[in-house]
């Protein structure tokens, strides 16, 4: 009997072991006590269910977009016991390490690049915190995933056709509906490439991206309608925006711009709460908040109040920049909060990520003309969120779901500048 080369096999089957360790993972880490933006999720969706959203004015609820919601409406629909959802995690988070495979044998058409990639995700022990949760993370990062696998595939296959656009941009479409700060990515993404069309005369390859980014834009216009429809404002996709600006340009010296609750609780361990300490310095602000009519009104002082901070001291706004791209890659630093030997793990992890972000980031602008348009695409797709998301304040499960996309332009740039020899030869 001839035996099966491991190239063979579908990337399904290649990598079925590691659906096994996350259903795993999921069981022994799932709890039916939901906590935070969990039960808000699962409401959303039941709203779905009986017509709408959002309630109605004053009571609007905009906090987040409704892709998560709607891909739990089946389970809110059948009542299903909630272990089925964070299990569909698993399934997602599974399926993106399929995709990201597929994405990068295209892209250097190398198995063993695609192989190793594929496991750096898969095993990448700092993604797995929101698996066993009612969270957006999975989905997120199962969407980024696909999203880079179509975008390779329409430039690396041949006979592609205009209608195989339609599902990249509605990809997209619903990644920003999940996550909705993806929604300035495409506005940025659509203007330079809709510039670069332009300037290049109608380029073919430029059509194609031009053409994603616009379905995608469709693919959110009738959320864009409908938000307008509640607050009277075009483009309004969130109302938490004012919120975690507000928390980013605190001006207290031991303060590093993360994000907090009206009740100064959100980092908050099981030793320890910083509660008193962070109300001596917004206690009165919140007290303005809470006294609005509406979120409307609530998310405007907030703003208000955070454009008059970075007035007040830029310098310290910079400050809490710097702290933010740490606590984005690194988990660090936190205001008032101990920090435990787990962050350690993620310090190690991503520092070695880091470094190859940053060669390759390098790579790309010297090698500019040369590289592919859907890697220079992937590129500026990945810098222009994690550029968004270092001006608001961040954390660590922001940037692992973006790992997908930074690994493919990733290897593609390792795999055609870097060669690795550790034989040392023999001298004379």
């Amino acid at each position: 009997m001839q035996i099966r080369s491991i190239k063979d096999y579908s990337p399904f089957a290649l990598f079925l072991p590691l659906l096994v360790l996350y259903t795993a993972y999921v069981c022994y880490f799932h709890t039916d006590q939901m906590e935070g933006d969990e039960m808000r999720y699962i409401q959303f969706a039941k709203n779905l269910l009986q017509g709408f959203y959002s309630p109605a004015y004053p009571h609007i609820d905009l906090i987040n977009g409704p892709g998560y919601p709607i891909v739990l409406m089946p389970f809110a629909a059948l009542s299903t016991p909630l272990i089925f959802i964070t299990l569909f995690n698993a399934v997602l988070y599974y399926v993106s390490v399929v995709f990201l495979f597929k994405a990068i044998q295209l892209v250097t058409l190398s198995f063993k690049a695609a192989c190793i990639a594929a496991l750096c995700w898969g095993l990448n022990i700092l993604a797995y915190q929101e698996m066993p949760c009612i969270l957006t993370e999975c989905l997120t990062a199962f969407l980024i995933s696909a999203f880079s696998y179509q975008l390779i595939r329409i430039y690396s296959t041949p006979g592609f056709t205009y209608k195989t656009l339609l599902p990249a941009g509605f990809t997209f479409g619903f990644l920003i509906l999940t996550k909705v700060i993806f929604a300035y990515v495409l506005v940025i993404l659509l203007v330079c490439t809709g510039i670069c069309y332009v300037l290049r005369k109608h380029s073919d390859l430029m059509l194609k991206i031009v053409c994603i980014f616009s379905f995608a834009l469709l693919t959110i216009t009738p959320y864009i309608i409908y938000t307008y429809s509640l607050t009277g404002k075009f483009f309004y996709l969130s109302s938490e925006g004012g919120k975690v600006l507000y928390w980013m340009t605190s001006l207290d010296a031991h303060e590093y711009g993360d994000w907090n609750n009206n009740t100064f609780t959100a980092n908050c361990s099981e030793t320890f709460c910083n509660a008193d300490l962070i109300a001596v310095n917004h206690a009165a602000d919140i007290q303005q908040i809470n006294a609005c009519k509406d979120v409307l009104e609530a998310d405007a002082l907030f703003k208000h109040m955070a454009i008059e901070h970075i007035k007040t001291n830029p310098v310290k706004y910079i400050k809490n920049w710097f702290a933010n791209i740490g606590r984005l890659l690194f988990g660090f630093p936190a205001s008032y909060y101990f920090q435990s030997p787990a962050t350690l793990v993620r310090i190690y992890i991503n520092s070695v990520l880091l470094l190859a972000l940053v060669y390759s980031c390098i790579a790309v602008l010297w090698n500019l003309k040369k590289i592919p348009v859907e890697i220079k695409i992937l590129a500026g797709f990945s810098m222009c969120y994690l550029v968004l998301s270092s001006l608001f304040s961040a954390y660590p499960r922001q940037f692992n779901v973006l790992v997908p996309a930074l690994l493919i332009w990733i290897t593609y740039i390792l795999k055609n500048t870097v060669k690795i020899d550790l034989k040392i030869s023999a001298g004379n």
